[in-house]
């Protein structure tokens, strides 16, 4: 919000993209038979609504549940925190269902450890959506707590501009130490980031580190732009399928505009440093890793085989001409690059 407690442009792109994926994780997890339970975790909520009554992050996650769980059975619940505006916050989700959602207003930190430690019998998926105000609130201790937690996605959203321009200052100036803090918090090097020569460097220094503490592939980003700044949302999931539906929100939000999209050879060059023969389901992966949705993976493909760069070879079954079965889990052909 800007200092009017009004909804800047750029955080209402981000508060789209968090609904459709919201709309999109929701209707996976309520048929996945693995988990009873779904919960949605804000540690940050704010109010629930700007001051000119726009709806916030909490109020879209309540709006968007509401429209889902009355046609399910699945357990989902909206947990939320805010240390300061718990109050407001119950007040702008009015009316307001204890069997759907439940605010504190702890130290975020002591929330988050808390909802982690609940005992579920492996039956709970959460979804954390971590918002700016507090990223450089939480601990390292509280980020490991994160990154290492099964069964969990999460969003955080950084002034990724500001982050970088002050790199280096933190150990000198008292007022930007939660900067140098954050980057200690979630392992980045202080160091290596401050070798970075520009801004999209650093940021692919920042999702190397999340691969690596997350344990997962998949890690993604979206840069939301102002006028003097540029803000970063970052998601991480373990699981393909999560990947590909956040991929697919990008592509709503702004079908020309994937950020470091690769072109054409890099994503070939991509797979020529795996083997030289993969499967349909090899390619999904290979797809999803480098931003790409399917539907571009099997247009590339189908670019190569007319200019007879690959070579399709059917596993089972005859194979419909120009198809590349890109999504599909059973293995129906082989692509040899030439």
């Amino acid at each position: 919000m800007n200092k009017k407690g009004n909804i800047e442009n750029h955080s209402k792109i981000k508060l789209d993209i968090y609904k459709k994926y919201l709309e999109a994780y929701l209707s996976i997890m309520i048929n996945v038979p693995n988990y009873d339970n779904i919960s949605i975790v804000e540690p940050f909520a704010g109010k629930g609504k700007s001051d000119n009554g726009e709806n916030g992050s909490a109020v879209i996650a309540k709006n968007v549940i509401e429209s889902i769980i009355n046609n399910n059975s699945k357990n989902i619940r909206l947990i939320l925190n805010d240390i300061k505006y718990c109050e407001d916050l119950k007040k702008n989700l009015q009316p307001y269902k204890e069997d759907i959602i439940s605010c504190s207003n702890k130290d975020a930190n002591e929330f988050i450890i808390d909802v982690l430690s609940q005992s579920d019998n492996n039956k709970t998926h959460r979804l954390f959506f971590i918002d700016p105000w507090g990223y450089t609130q939480l601990k390292e201790e509280t980020y490991q707590k994160i990154f290492s937690a099964e069964r969990l996605d999460f969003l955080i959203f950084i002034p990724l501009s500001h982050i970088y321009r002050f790199l280096g200052n933190g150990r000198r100036f008292k007022s930007l130490k939660p900067i140098a803090n954050f980057l200690s918090d979630v392992g980045i090097n202080e160091e290596n980031a401050e070798k970075c020569s520009d801004v999209e460097k650093f940021l692919e220094e920042i999702k190397k580190v999340f691969r690596e503490k997350a344990s997962t592939e998949f890690v993604y980003h979206k840069i939301l732009k102002t006028k003097n700044s540029q803000h970063c949302l970052l998601f991480s999931t373990r699981h393909i399928l999560g990947a590909e539906k956040f991929l697919e929100v990008l592509d709503k939000i702004d079908r020309q505009q994937y950020l470091f999209l690769p072109e054409e050879p890099i994503f070939i060059k991509h797979i020529y440093h795996q083997k030289k023969t993969l499967t349909n389901c090899e390619l999904y992966k290979c797809g999803i890793l480098d931003s790409l949705l399917p539907k571009k993976v099997g247009s590339i493909l189908k670019k190569l085989e007319s200019n007879n760069k690959i070579t399709v070879v059917p596993k089972a079954s005859t194979r419909r001409q120009g198809v590349f079965y890109i999504r599909n889990k059973d293995k129906k052909i082989e692509i040899t690059f030439k």
